[in-house]
């Protein structure tokens, strides 16, 4: 028996057991080698030797956000800032030392008249506003008797019932006034705060710019208004010179503020 001799390709073909018949039509392109993908029921395949394809997302509407819940902020008047502020600084005022509110003149008065008297403004005027200290406030005694011994006219505030001010002529005598105050009598002579060169009111507070917070009476701000080109000094404690003061349009700034330990000269803002 003659036996056939088959090529190594014949043999591989042989191993792996017979062909299935081609699907093509005679004469049809071979398609070997071209890397096309069956589908099956898993969906396409990916052609042999090429990147893996990208999922593409599809496209959606984009959702809605609810918009975030947020605080109204509180806007706080400035009258009730400066009332803060001023309980604040009354009760700061009232935690001084019983030396200080019950000896007449009560320490520092003295330095605080030299302070005064050194500005040209007060040194060289002839007729100065002031007033008397309440009793947990600066103390102004040895100023206001220097300033009657040096021959300046010196006037000094009566509280009126609505509140604003008149000034009368300081004689050497003090009566009981309103609200704890202390004033000349009604016999004094009567004043005109334009008189005034200078005129030295309180505050509870100053900042540098000179901004002032007063009681909150609004006395000194009406007064001030009549003070026209009067050089405005406030004296305040070392502690009440802040770095900023709230205000309202009608609040009447100063020029000069001196405490016990230093003399300031306002800025301009």
């Amino acid at each position: 028996m003659v036996g056939h001799h088959l090529s190594p390709d014949d043999q591989r073909s042989s191993a792996a057991g017979p062909t299935a018949p081609d699907p093509r039509p005679p004469g049809a392109p071979a398609t070997e080698g071209t890397g096309e993908a069956e589908p099956d029921a898993d969906g396409p395949h990916q052609a042999a030797g090429t990147a893996p394809l990208e999922a593409v997302p599809a496209e959606t509407e984009p959702a809605e956000t609810a918009p975030a819940e947020t605080m109204p902020l509180e806007v706080v008047p400035v009258s009730a800032v400066k009332r803060r502020l001023r309980a604040r600084l009354l009760a700061q005022r009232r935690a001084l030392g019983a030396s200080r509110r019950t000896s007449w003149p009560r320490p520092g008065s003295a330095t605080l008249a030299t302070r005064i008297l050194r500005l040209p403004e007060v040194a060289g005027a002839q007729c100065v506003a002031a007033y008397v200290g309440l009793p947990e406030e600066p103390d102004l005694g040895d100023l206001l008797a220097r300033l009657v011994a040096h021959g300046t006219r010196v006037l000094l505030p009566t509280l009126r019932c609505d509140l604003d001010l008149d000034f009368r002529a300081h004689v050497g005598t003090l009566v009981p006034g309103a609200l704890g105050t202390r004033e000349p009598p009604a016999a004094a002579p009567a004043g005109d705060l334009a008189e005034a060169g200078a005129v030295i009111v309180p505050a509870l507070a100053v900042d540098r710019a000179g901004r002032r917070l007063g009681r909150g009476g609004g006395s000194y701000d009406r007064a001030l208004a009549r003070a026209v080109g009067a050089t405005v000094i406030a004296v305040i404690y070392d502690q009440e010179l802040l770095d900023l003061v709230p205000s309202e349009p009608h609040d009447r700034s100063v020029d000069i503020i001196v405490t016990p330990s230093r003399t300031l000269r306002c800025e301009t803002v």
